[in-house]
């Protein structure tokens, strides 16, 4: 099982229970599949969410249309324009793959390709349903499960009862309104992909808009010399400011590729930045947008070269340090507690 799922096994009440074995490695999950107790859920009728699941839970994505396919198209379709018109005007002929310039750009065109595929159908970690409540469970006057409280790390977090799943959601969470799923470790929502990014595709989108930026920095290069080439086949090498402009705008293609370039540039670099930060701080973009840990007590963050071994090469683990110890209550253990709620969630429950 695995250890995410264990948290939300824990008994209230019962004694700590300390793991040291670090959890089974589940590798690509694309390639790999999920562990059995996911496939059970993931294949034929006992599937409730509103992703579109195959291959025995390997890939499940949200909105295939229009969001996926649209993106793709509109991704793919400015690169085929790129690598025939473009790119081959500033490369020696023939010579796409002998070239710094043209291997790198191939390379990286590669890469973006098969981490977009993969970050927008690679099953994210959709945590299987319970057809019914618990009838171990102590309920609130609504009738509902009370939530819970675990211990990690020293520092108390409530465990919300998802009631669409009916179950408690392992630590980091959360039900996709989009996907009607929970999904393991939720970063985020990503229209653009059609898809949730979660504890299984989380590393795709990470390399996906890594390798974007480095490869958008290129196009604007090329772009900028097929641009440069036009002034002095028009002008000459002595050309002015004025003459360089009105040449541009003669031919506005060349521009409108450029702005596009630079637009998509800098969404990439702020994500990139933004996710390399969050990573040192072993955040979810979730997490972070909710604000979750108001007082500056997150039980995940064990330092940054920690917290990214743990993301990028470990993200079985739910800890970095890989030692687990599941302690449930249905009463916070000590002060630290810390609920979850976003500030508007704050706000309410303070009216």
């Amino acid at each position: 099982m695995s250890r995410y799922l264990e948290y939300s096994e824990g008994k209230p009440g019962a004694p700590a229970h300390c793991i040291r074995e670090p959890p089974t490695r589940f590798g690509f999950v694309s390639f790999s599949g999920p562990e059995q107790v996911f496939r059970d859920y993931l294949v034929g009728a006992n599937y409730k969410g509103a992703s579109w699941v195959c291959c025995g839970g390997r890939f499940a994505t949200g909105q295939l249309w229009p969001n996926l396919i649209s993106t793709f198209v509109l991704t793919l379709g400015p690169g085929i324009v790129y690598f025939h018109f473009l790119l081959p005007r500033v490369l020696p002929p023939g010579e796409l793959w002998s070239s710094f310039l043209g291997a790198t750009q191939s390379v990286l065109g590669i890469v973006i390709i098969v981490t977009f595929l993969l970050a927008a159908l690679t099953n994210p970690g959709i945590i299987p349903r319970k057809e019914t409540i618990g009838k171990d469970l102590e309920l609130d006057i609504r009738g509902q499960p009370r939530s819970r409280f675990l211990r990690i790390s020293n520092i108390t977090l409530k465990q919300k009862f998802c009631a669409t799943c009916n179950i408690f959601r392992p630590p980091r969470s959360k039900h996709c309104s989009f996907c009607d799923n929970c999904v393991l470790r939720f970063d985020h929502h990503c229209t653009w992909l059609g898809n949730c990014v979660g504890l299984y595709n989380y590393r795709y989108f990470v390399v996906l808009i890594y390798s974007a930026f480095f490869f958008l920095i290129e196009c604007l290069y090329v772009v900028g010399c097929v641009m440069g080439q036009k002034v002095v086949e028009a002008n000459g090498q002595d050309y002015d400011t004025g003459e360089m402009i009105i040449t541009i705008f003669e031919e506005p293609k060349y521009l409108l590729f450029f702005i596009y370039c630079l637009v998509l540039m800098l969404a990439v670099l702020l994500l990139s930045i933004y996710h390399t930060v969050i990573s040192f701080q072993n955040l979810t973009t979730n997490e972070h947008v909710k604000n979750y840990y108001r007082e500056g007590y997150n039980p995940f963050d064990k330092g940054g070269s920690k917290n990214c071994f743990q993301i990028y090469c470990k993200p079985e683990w739910v800890l970095p340090d890989g030692e687990d110890q599941i302690e449930v209550a249905y009463q916070p253990f000590d002060a630290s507690y810390q609920d979850g709620l976003s500030f508007d969630e704050l706000l309410l429950a303070l009216c």
